[in-house]
């Protein structure tokens, strides 16, 4: 045996991801791949003459396991590797056919291991599917639900408070645009309740009010091309520069090359004298939240996002507001708080964004007392045809 017919070796992580990729479709539970896993780690255990065999309790690694690195192993492991897979598919062939054919097969979420794999598999969707096509004389609408802290270290009470901001876009994108925003009254509690919140207030000072108004206003504005007033979109949250609200010319011209969309992005002033805010992740995000980002940019944003030195797969099945993808997030050098954004690898669909506090922080006043692991905000995005300006299309 020589080296040129010697398979690259595949590590125990490798497998563990090959074989739980592996007709994912038809695996009702992990126990075949399990069980898979322990016949391949006995095979390696008996040719290296170790007579211990694996436990029956050894759980299916997460693809964190060490390489295994002596040179001669790599024949006999690729050769049990392939017997195990076959086993394996065949366990899961032979599984899903019993039972009720009729009923739904559960797929177990498949995990992924690196950014890389979640963001270009959602790349490859929307390459594949496109954009949903906005006919002449409808709307596309946008509706971003987002959650912000309201908290004041002089008041023992906080909570984070729903805002809902609307966006109509005419089929035409030089055409009128209409913009919407305003409280919808939800709140969850992280200290205190709402009786605490306005007796402290009472006893403060007139300009904390109770209801609370002053912090999420309502307002709405119209405006060609998308070009709301700077305050309108400070508002809402967003930037009113070319990354939060582009025009159709800008993104006709952003490259389409996600290493050059990359190095654009990390050269703007933004990341370049405030990295904490978010870097690259944040211009991407401002960009994808806007909801009219045409379908080959946002393949471009994906496989771009991806080269952000430090990005890494933060929960495998995150919930936003019902919604669930796997979450992407980045720590700032100070580590007080994560950036993340949550994509749906399946669909393609960029969910929202999150910021969670990493560790106390009694010097900001508005997040002292808040415990590590809050949610101190957090957007979903929504889009949708609607038939008329102004009109929520149904189910929305």
């Amino acid at each position: 045996m020589t080296e040129d017919n010697v398979r690259r070796l595949w590590t125990n992580d490798e497998l563990d991801e090959a074989l739980h990729l592996l007709r994912a479709g038809e695996l009702t539970d992990r126990q075949p791949l399990v069980a898979a896993n322990k016949a391949l780690l006995n095979a390696v255990r008996s040719i290296e003459g170790k007579e211990t065999p694996v436990s029956e309790t050894t759980p299916l690694t997460e693809f964190r396991g060490k390489p295994v690195s002596s040179t001669g192993r790599r024949w006999w492991i690729g050769a049990a590797a392939a017997a195990v897979i076959a086993v394996c598919a065949t366990t899961a062939i032979i599984g899903a056919g019993h039972g009720d054919s009729s009923a739904p097969v559960a797929a177990p979420g498949v995990k992924f291991v690196s950014v890389q794999q979640a963001l270009n598999t959602a790349a490859d969707k929307i390459h594949v599917t496109g954009e949903t096509p906005l006919p002449a004389g409808k709307f596309r609408y946008v509706a971003t639900r987002t959650w912000l802290l309201w908290n004041d270290s002089r008041i023992p009470a906080a909570f984070s408070g729903e805002q809902l901001t609307q966006t109509w876009q005419p089929s035409d994108f030089d055409g009128q645009w209409l913009l919407k925003t305003a409280p919808t009254g939800n709140r969850k509690w992280l200290i205190g309740t709402e009786k605490t919140l306005k007796a402290a207030t009472e006893q403060i000072e007139k300009s904390h009010d109770a209801d609370l108004n002053v912090y999420w206003p309502s307002g709405e504005w119209r405006a060609t091309s998308g070009k709301f007033p700077a305050k309108a979109m400070a508002i809402v949250g967003r930037s009113a520069d070319e990354w939060g609200a582009p025009t159709k010319r800008q993104l006709d011209e952003l490259p389409r090359d996600p290493q050059q969309l990359y190095d654009l992005m990390a050269a703007d002033l933004s990341v370049v004298n405030k990295p904490k805010l978010g870097g690259v992740l944040d211009i991407a995000t401002r960009l994808l939240k806007t909801g009219a980002v045409p379908a080959d940019l946002e393949e471009s944003l994906y496989r771009a996002v991806a080269k952000i030195p430090g990005l890494k797969v933060t929960e495998q099945v995150a919930n936003l507001d019902g919604r669930t993808g796997v979450a992407l997030g980045v720590d700032p050098v100070d580590g007080t708080f994560r950036r993340e954004i949550i994509v749906d690898p399946a669909t393609g669909e960029f969910i929202g964004e999150r910021r969670t506090q990493l560790k106390p922080d009694e010097n900001d006043i508005t997040v002292a007392g808040i415990k590590p692991g809050t949610v101190t905000f957090s957007s979903s995005v929504r889009t949708a045809v609607a038939d008329e300006q102004g009109a929520v299309p149904p189910g929305q």
